[in-house]
């Protein structure tokens, strides 16, 4: 059961594979064209403000498959998409390890409040529209500029500098076609999904990274 729910998150995901690597890649140059001086922690608001804006522009120009831009961009450009299902936040992860915890808000803590799944023998998993409620962590290498992408499922709150609760946690591929290639290892502590050898390359969630 828990293979089935984990390969429809996979396959739900396909879509936007080459759309926000492409929309993500087409900002990281563009804001570095044209903001190119403004570099430096100091001003790394400024670059993820910038780069989730012009991703935005573009994403409202891609080809989504089934997903669809949703929420408030405007409200302090937050980055939403839906497939009428599932419903993923599209956040700037503040490291390559860490993910960012719901804060105080209670609409955001609801968000995260995922059901677990069961991932014991015998056990039901539990899922369902409501339940169906992922994040999508973004962040741009600092050698490149690539942006690399880390799907995780939230399963309650926590604090800055605490264990995240997520049970699953996967990089998303840069295409929809090596999503198949996604081998899932379920322990105590969640589920991880890795990518095999011979298809790594490219789809790695990053090695460093800067503040955008």
């Amino acid at each position: 059961m828990v293979n089935a729910e984990v390969e429809r998150i996979c396959g739900a995901m396909a879509d936007l594979c080459e759309p926000l690597h492409d929309a993500f890649a087409r900002a990281g140059e563009e804001n570095k064209k044209r903001n190119g001086d403004l570099t430096g922690r100091d001003y790394g608001w400024l670059t993820t403000h910038n780069v989730r804006g012009r991703a935005h522009l573009y994403l409202t120009e891609a080809e989504l498959g089934v997903w669809k831009l949703t929420g408030k961009h405007r409200r302090n450009g937050e980055l939403w998409v839906s497939d009428g299902g599932y419903r993923a936040r599209i956040l700037h992860a503040p490291s390559e390890k860490d993910v960012p915890p719901p804060g105080h808000n209670a609409q955001r803590r609801a968000f995260y409040a995922n059901d677990p799944l069961s991932i014991f023998e015998g056990m039901e998993p539990l899922w369902g529209p409501a339940n169906d409620r992922l994040l999508v962590l973004w962040r741009l290498d600092a050698a490149t500029g690539a942006p690399a992408f880390r799907v995780v499922r939230p399963i309650g709150a926590w604090k800055y500098g605490r264990k995240e609760k997520i049970d699953i946690d996967f990089p998303l591929p840069q295409t929809a076609s090596a999503m198949s290639d996604l081998a899932f290892q379920p322990t105590d502590a969640g589920i991880h999904l890795n990518i095999p050898a011979s298809k790594e390359e490219g789809n790695a969630y990053g090695a460093g990274g800067i503040s955008g």
